[in-house]
């Protein structure tokens, strides 16, 4: 890569490998904006690792000292980490959901990786990657059961960081495994939907799996496995579809179609799987059975019940819709039939209609939060506990929810209200381990102004009736518990920061400004008065790389930290690159909420210094005003380039460095090209991505939304809900 003007700044990155990578790719989104105006595009980042867990505890009673998981996630998890969809494969389905599904995952469908985060891992057992018998080695594993393959999906969101995902889901045995933990770990439920799924193995899934199992018994891992696929592809499939398909077609070889798309199935399926596997996840499912050892199907499920839904296929031969309306009637869950000539892979095939069930279940969950039960009933996700004891009272809406004064309601202050809002919304049927939120105050500029997110919040009762006030100092009270200062500037802000703070309140603030200039002596002066200041939304909106460094998560010993800071500026080069004039992507980012109507800070530089001085301040400790840094912008001259190299193959990012030097430390913002081929020239449209080198962890990085009142009041909701 090189730099305009000198030379000095970003090096290749060094990938310093924690987990195995078997691939990692920028798949681009589109949205269509107004004919006039370029496509708006964004990267989503798509991690394809394998991990390892230890002390893995199974049904049988054994504890598996290490095994791998394959799993893939595309999108970014979010700073509240609460975005996570976890997809469950079906038999023989693999980690790359969006394949599978792809008419349901993907760019503006039902599940949305540039909103969501989607999780989909080769479940244990399995031949993609995670740990499973072979033929080869067919003692690789012990026995298992769904229950396992469920323990395994929370070890993994553990890994991750996610506590409670958005939505789990899946099909057949993933739905048998959705079921499993739901009843597995309640309090990290917010929603599932089951499609095909009993909650015990019928008799009629017996009954196939011992035809299936007796052919490669027969046949061998080749014939055998083949002729395995041939008969669960007669379950999948109703006679009127393969009537209506095939009927009695033949093909150019005179044979019936029918007989050579079998034919074709199951020597698909030798060329991709491994037959003693096949045979462990269909052993598997004939021991499921989610009411084991918690009293009964309707026990087990009860406590869930209200984020619970169960989708059924009229005509499936396979696990009939009538076995999934027994179990979601039994736990009063909700039911849904699906129905379709396809039989039992409609959930596959039938992608409108699983789209409306699955966007309808998103929107349900996103309203509430899990349940939490007490710790001694709760199943914990590394060992086998019993869960028999009945779900905890719901939690006593007596309790004083968290009461927060608001400084502003432009974009940031107004979507936290909107977040506010939503979250608020169905806490009547919900009960969280975070408090609800009471808006006492509101500081505004003009008070007559229309703010449609204030007044819903007041309609909600989010806000407190007379809220809205216009005097900085009927602000604070010793009725507020959190200052949310959302006006900008070093002026009025740095008077009501430091004036909750000397009062014991608690702020969070995304102020990268304020911090850069006075961030050493705001943190020490909530230290002086017992309380503290969090500012997660300050730096890269949606990535929490400011709780990381904070925390000791992204290592020890940090010698260089570097990033695409400013989302605005990244969507203009972003258009430039696509040909388009530096004034008119400047004027489509304002379009799309991108850039200010005032985009100056962002071009030139000033709002990446803001943000690298608190970076600079968390990771080498020094004051943040005391940072020299050697900046320039984006302006006519750095657009030409720009263009120029576009055309050539390669990109030009605005990125920041920090790193030691002997004694000193060295900053500098500067317009960079980088091959097109690099991690840097994949962070597309108002993306942000920081890379973090130290001597403990080496290389991560992170990467996500970094434009947009939305994903900074994402990140200033988890700083207060925290």
């Amino acid at each position: 890569m090189s730099h305009f003007p000198t030379s000095a700044g970003v090096r290749n990155p060094r990938a310093r490998a924690v987990t195995r990578t078997i691939a990692s790719v920028g798949v681009e989104a589109r949205s269509t904006v107004a004919s006039r105006r370029p496509s708006a595009s964004q990267s989503i980042a798509v991690r394809d690792e394998i991990i390892s867990l230890h002390d893995v505890a199974l049904d049988s009673g054994d504890v598996l000292a290490c095994i791998d998981v394959h799993f893939r996630l595309e999108g970014v998890v979010n700073a509240a980490a609460d975005n996570v969809v976890l997809v469950v494969h079906a038999l023989t389905g693999t980690a790359e959901a969006s394949v599978w599904w792809k008419d349901v995952i993907g760019a503006g469908r039902a599940i949305d990786p540039s909103r969501h985060a989607v999780l989909s891992a080769s479940l244990l057992g399995g031949c993609d990657g995670t740990t499973g018998p072979t033929d080869a080695d067919p003692d690789a594993l012990p026995p298992i059961t769904t229950r396992d393959q469920a323990r395994v999906l929370a070890r993994l969101l553990d890994t991750l960081g996610v506590q409670v995902p958005l939505l789990v889901c899946g099909g057949s045995l993933g739905g048998m495994v959705t079921l499993e933990f739901a009843a597995s770990f309640p309090d990290r439920l917010r929603g599932a939907v089951c499609f095909a799924a009993p909650a015990a193995q019928t008799a009629q899934g017996l009954a196939w799996n011992a035809i299936m199992r007796r052919a490669i018994s027969i046949g061998g891992a080749h014939d055998g496995l083949a002729l395995a696929r041939m008969i669960g592809m007669l379950s999948y499939r109703t006679p009127e579809s393969l009537e209506r398909r095939f009927g009695r077609t033949r093909s150019a070889t005179d044979g019936f179609q029918v007989n050579e798309w079998l034919d074709a199935h199951g020597e698909r399926l030798v060329a991709r799987f491994d037959a003693t596997s096949y045979g462990a996840l269909i052993d598997a499912t004939d021991v499921h059975d989610v009411g084991r050892g918690r009293g009964g199907i309707a026990a087990a499920l009860e406590p869930v019940a209200d984020r619970l839904t169960g989708v059924g296929i009229p005509g499936d031969l396979l696990y009939p819709a009538e076995c999934v309306r027994e179990w979601a009637g039994a736990a009063n869950a909700t039911y849904i039939d699906l129905p379709s000539v396809h039989g039992h892979d409609a959930f596959l095939l039938e992608a409108d209609r699983v789209s409306h069930i699955l966007t309808t279940a998103l929107r349900d969950a996103e309203g509430r939060t899990a349940y939490r039960h007490s710790t001694a009933a709760r199943e914990d996700s590394t060992i086998t506990t019993p869960a028999t004891s009945a779900p905890a009272p719901r939690a006593s809406h007596g309790v004083r929810p968290l009461r927060i004064a608001l400084a502003g309601c432009g974009h940031v202050g107004g979507n936290l209200l909107d977040l506010l809002s939503t979250r608020h919304a169905d806490r009547t049927s919900r009960v969280s381990d975070t408090p609800d939120v009471r808006v006492e105050r509101v500081l505004v500029r003009d008070a007559s102004r229309e703010r449609p997110s204030l007044t819903r919040a007041l309609t909600e009762g989010v806000a407190a009736e007379g809220a809205c006030i216009t005097d900085a100092a009927q602000l604070l009270g010793d009725d507020i518990d959190v200052l949310v200062e959302a006006i900008g500037g070093t002026t009025t802000a740095r008077v009501l920061v430091e004036a909750a703070l000397e009062r014991g309140i608690r702020v969070v603030t995304a102020n990268k400004a304020l911090l850069g200039e006075r961030g050493e002596a705001l943190q020490q002066l909530a230290r002086e008065h017992s309380t503290r200041i969090d500012f997660e939304g300050a730096v890269c909106g949606a990535i929490p790389i400011v709780r990381c460094v904070r925390n000791g998560a992204a290592g020890v010993g940090i010698t260089r930290v570097s990033g695409i800071l400013n989302g605005t500026s990244n969507y203009v080069l972003e258009q430039i690159a696509d040909g388009f004039s530096l004034e008119a992507a400047v004027a489509t980012a304002q379009e799309l909420g991108y850039a200010e109507a005032d985009p100056t800070r962002d071009l030139n530089g000033q709002d990446i210094e803001d943000k690298l001085r608190v970076l600079a301040w968390l990771a080498f400790g020094i004051d943040p005003q005391s940072l020299k840094v050697t900046r320039r912008g984006l302006d006519a001259e750095i657009a030409l380039w720009a263009a120029q190299a576009a055309a050539e193959g390669d990109r030009v990012k605005l990125i920041a460095t920090c790193e030691r030097d002997g004694d000193d430390v060295v900053a500098r913002i500067l317009p960079t090209r980088v091959r097109g081929d690099d991690a840097w020239a994949a962070v597309r449209g108002p993306f942000n991505r920081v890379l973090i080198e130290s001597e403990s962890a080496g290389e991560i990085a992170f990467q996500g939304p970094g434009a947009g009142g939305l994903a900074t009041a994402g990140a200033v909701l988890a700083d207060l809900l925290q």
